[in-house]
């Protein structure tokens, strides 16, 4: 089947066989959903019945690309360059906007990831992303209240507000970080972890 876009620029890709399983992606900071678009679907990565999901981030100022519009999750004010400070919540708060974090979990996110659960359960739901997507993969998924399939993370990092919920202690989990990576340090998830 074709992909479908959505309203919000969301793409979604239906499975070949009856619908079990759900995997919601999303881009990093200037993709677009589109960006992962050719990878699922000329590679067979996913199983026959899995639905896929690319979510769209919104687009808004971005202080590092000196507040040029571009796709993104979150507003990211400074690249993090204390690895020590990186868990320092107050620290943190300079670096990016907590609030379009959190806007972008409700708003997009969150309604995605419910009606999944809603139609395959949380167990056959999961959930990924690449650089600002897997920061935003990593947040949602482990703040989830229910037990995930699991949760992919490409080349991000863990954000110290994560509130880890005790259901996610069986969530699968895969993180894969280059260790020549210059935007996003493996040491800074390392640290975080």
């Amino acid at each position: 089947m074709m992909p479908q876009k959505q309203a919000d620029g969301s793409i979604i890709l239906f499975p070949k066989q009856d619908h079990k399983f759900s995997l919601i992606w999303m881009h990093g900071l200037g993709d677009t959903a589109n960006g992962f678009l050719d990878m699922f679907q000329q590679y067979s990565i996913v199983k026959q019945q899995t639905k896929i999901i690319l979510l769209q981030a919104p687009n808004r100022p971005v202080t590092i690309n000196n507040g040029k519009y571009c796709s993104s999750w979150f507003d990211i004010k400074v690249i993090k360059s204390n690895i020590e400070k990186n868990q320092d919540l107050d620290y943190f708060k300079t670096t990016v906007s907590i609030d379009e974090i959190e806007e972008s979990k409700k708003i997009i996110i969150m309604k995605y990831l419910n009606d999944e659960v809603q139609k395959v359960s949380a167990q056959n739901v999961q959930i990924g992303g690449f650089s600002q997507g897997c920061c935003m993969a990593l947040e949602v998924g482990l703040s989830y209240s229910q037990t995930l399939g699991g949760i992919v993370g490409l080349s991000g990092d863990l954000f110290p507000i994560t509130k880890l919920q005790q259901t996610q202690d069986k969530t699968p989990l895969l993180i894969i970080h280059g260790s020549a990576d210059k935007i996003v340090p493996c040491d800074f998830f390392i640290k975080n972890s």
